[in-house]
């Protein structure tokens, strides 16, 4: 066996709810569809289509730092879930050099890129990097789309969102782009 498989199936093993995390019922335990927990805090960038709240996972992956679920605002349901590993505080950020900043967009591309190496090689071949720029994604199953992105120069984001979710929310804020006239 390969080292780069023996690494796969020992993160397998040492990750709770395994590596992918995301599959068409939800992500890190949590369902799709279901609404945010009591301990949920409202996140800023809420708006009137969606409301991001940061909340506890039943099946958080040590790799990430938080989790947030959107949801939409009408329904409370929510259709995206997404782990966030996060390099260098923004609070952290003001003091750094360019070399440090360097080196954190370095370690979240890395980061990223390890991430997807461990993913099931059906749902790597699904996830495109178009631009070459750390930003994956793709559809992972019927209705799924994952994301892999290197956000903010030092956040690594995973969502994983329900497109039939989304697609309610979408219908009620622009019902003209479904409009079937």
């Amino acid at each position: 066996m390969s080292l780069r498989r023996q690494s796969a199936v020992l993160v397998l093993l040492l990750v709770p709810g395994g590596v992918l995390g995301c599959d068409p019922s939800g992500a890190h335990g949590i369902a799709f569809g279901d609404k945010p927990g009591r301990d949920a805090r409202k996140q800023p960038g809420s708006g009137k289509a969606s409301t991001w709240y940061e909340v506890t996972p039943p099946r958080p992956d040590a790799r990430f730092d938080r989790y947030l679920v959107r949801t939409d605002t009408a329904t409370g349901r929510i259709y995206e879930v997404s782990a966030v590993k996060t390099i260098i505080p923004m609070e952290r950020s003001e003091g750094l050099t360019a070399g440090q900043r360097e080196d954190g967009v370095r370690q979240a591309t890395a980061f990223a890129r390890d991430y997807v190496a461990t993913l099931p090689a059906d749902v790597q071949s699904r996830l495109v990097d178009e631009y070459g720029n750390s930003h994956w994604e793709g559809a992972i199953a019927d209705g799924t789309w994952m994301m892999v992105d290197v956000d903010f120069s030092w956040d690594v984001t995973v969502a994983c969102r329900d497109l039939r979710g989304e697609r309610v929310m979408g219908e009620r804020v622009l019902p003209e782009m479904f409009d079937s006239k």
